[in-house]
């Protein structure tokens, strides 16, 4: 089987993502308006076709880099993404048909980070391809949004769902923006000075404009924010990106007051009613570090989402 699969590396085109079934999440990384946007900060990116002999099986979106002038490290992180769910060795012969990808004589090497859990079956699968782990994964937490709004306040756990009645019984007023740059440049200035403060990294933040721009100019909403207000004074707000039938939680901040309130509570819970309003259906809160995040963690983990430990990067 392996020999009767193909990988063809091509442009992006969103067209191609349509096939993808709606009922499976779309992680941020494989999303056609994240390979554009990176694509426009001058990163190279490419989407990988990849075909069986009875036609088309999925595609990869995969960047890469290059050290010294010599050495190619090509990423293909959180995918690849099927067309339909693929047996345990149609997933395996995909494995090695990517990997053929590298060429060490060439100095070039293809990283893969499936959107696969870590498993004894995920393990079996990756290493039948021949291929070697290189880093541990990280967890996210996925919240499926299918279910009416009574139905996911229901899920929320007890300490959380007490914290959105506090917020909802304070004098807050919540916006929900987005379309326009004004809606949520003050959380980039806020979460700029809050990594300087904290001393920590993230993705660029320069990644929400150029987002936002990519989507507008291929007619889409890229950006939905939530804002928290008490009386004139921003308390708490988030910023979600979207990618299909999938979100990302990507930042949030509150403030002193915001704290107090539930703020943060409510500013994630409405947008769990916007977002499916959206017709998104799937929510990716993030990663979580229950050891040196465990109050981070435990606000994700308390709507009800499901957390997922992927199985890590492979080569």
């Amino acid at each position: 089987m392996a020999e009767a699969i193909t990988v063809r590396p091509d442009l992006i085109e969103p067209l191609h993502w349509r096939a993808l079934p709606d009922d499976v999440p779309m992680p941020l990384q494989q999303h056609w308006l994240y390979g554009l946007a990176l694509r426009a900060a001058g990163a190279p990116m490419q989407v990988w076709y990849i075909d069986g002999a009875d036609g088309p099986l999925g595609l990869a979106l995969v960047g890469r880099r290059k050290f010294f002038g010599l050495v190619t490290i090509e990423t293909l992180l959180r995918g690849p993404c099927y067309f339909s769910e693929p047996s345990t060795a149609l997933r395996t012969a995909v494995h090695k048909a990517l990997r053929r990808r590298s060429s060490p004589w060439r100095w070039r090497f293809l990283l893969q980070q499936p959107e696969l859990a870590d498993t004894a079956e995920t393990t079996r699968i990756l290493k039948t391809a021949k291929l070697r782990r290189v880093t541990t994964g990280y967890s996210t937490p996925w919240l499926d949004l299918e279910p009416d709004v009574d139905t996911l306040r229901a899920g929320l756990a007890g300490k959380w769902r007490t914290q959105l009645r506090t917020a909802e019984k304070a004098s807050l007023e919540i916006s929900i923006g987005g379309h326009k740059a004004h809606h949520y440049a003050w959380l980039l200035e806020k979460e700029t000075a809050q990594r300087t403060t904290r001393a920590y990294q993230a993705t660029p933040i320069e990644l929400v404009p150029l987002y936002a721009r990519t989507a507008t100019e291929a007619g889409e909403q890229g950006i939905l924010s939530v804002t928290a207000m008490s009386g004139r004074e921003k308390v708490a707000g988030a910023i979600f990106l979207l990618h299909g039938n999938s979100a990302t939680y990507h930042i949030g901040w509150v403030g002193d007051e915001g704290r107090t309130t539930g703020a943060q509570n409510r500013v994630l819970f409405e947008a769990m009613g916007a977002l499916r309003e959206k017709g998104i259906r799937f929510l990716d809160l993030g990663g979580i570090n229950t050891a040196e995040g465990a109050g981070i963690a435990r606000f994700k983990l308390g709507t009800g989402a499901v957390p997922i430990t992927y199985t890590g990067s492979w080569i």
